[in-house]
């Protein structure tokens, strides 16, 4: 069985545990440990693959509530104005009527909340142009939740050849998504002779000594360097190489 087919296997043993299983694993199908013969192999695929889907999960869940939060700000507006010209319709009335009145915001205004979801950070996020979505993440850096944000600017805008030795790949977009995301996003760079492997990612550090892997070509739904690249991607050969192309990233 290839790399691919045992990471997808571990991957819905990860949702199935998610959404509440027996735990009878020995008479489980998506039970990893059954295919593959060495149980450390078996092991660190099962903590890879759990690690990318909480990973990315957590970065989902925060990628929301910014949007969700951006999405209020017009509708908070709308409310003050309301409720400010149901004020000064109250007043105008008092002084002309001795009766009083008491006025409430439509009710209709909070039944018309949106919920948003990923499509929503992936076609919107506050701002109205690409132009503006760049402005947006060079002013607000380093935060985990603006990576769905960063990989759809990317794929909409494209990436130029930044170090100018004619073609455009890994080195161009690891190199374009740093610039996007701010100096938490780090170069690295996975050689593996035993696979042949010579590829340049990104890994993001957030919270407290937490950080995920990045394939910068991936897309806003499916980025991580396992999901990817599967059993391929061996952690143990990467190597930080940010300060080696400082010149280059300095100069963006």
């Amino acid at each position: 069985m290839n790399d691919d087919k045992l990471y997808s296997i571990t991957m819905q043993c990860v949702k199935l545990n998610e959404a509440g299983c027996s735990h009878e694993c020995h008479l489980c199908q998506y039970n990893v440990f059954n295919y593959v013969k060495d149980v450390r192999e078996a092991a660190l695929l099962k903590a890879t693959v759990y690690t990318d889907y909480y990973n990315q999960k957590q970065i989902m869940e925060k990628a929301n509530r910014t949007v969700e939060a951006a999405s209020l700000a017009p509708l908070i507006l709308i409310v003050l104005i309301v409720l400010g010209v149901a004020w000064c319709c109250s007043s105008v009335k008092s002084c002309m009527s001795p009766s009083t009145h008491s006025y409430a915001a439509p009710q209709q205004i909070v039944d018309d909340i949106v919920q948003l979801n990923m499509s929503s950070v992936i076609q919107r996020y506050t701002p109205m142009t690409i132009n503006d979505d760049i402005i947006y993440l060079l002013n607000n850096p380093n935060k985990i939740e603006n990576v769905p944000l960063i990989l759809a600017v990317m794929r909409q805008q494209g990436v130029r050849d930044i170090n100018n030795d004619g073609k455009v790949n890994c080195i161009d977009y690891s190199i374009t998504f740093r610039h996007l995301y701010g100096s938490n996003a780090r170069l690295i760079i996975n050689n593996n002779p035993r696979s042949g492997m010579n590829h340049m990612f990104i890994r993001v550090y957030y919270g407290v000594n937490e950080f995920i892997d990045i394939e910068p070509q991936g897309t806003p739904q499916r980025y991580s360097m396992g999901l990817i690249w599967g059993m391929l991607y061996k952690w143990n050969y990467n190597k930080d190489v940010t300060s080696q192309w400082s010149h280059v990233v300095g100069g963006m």
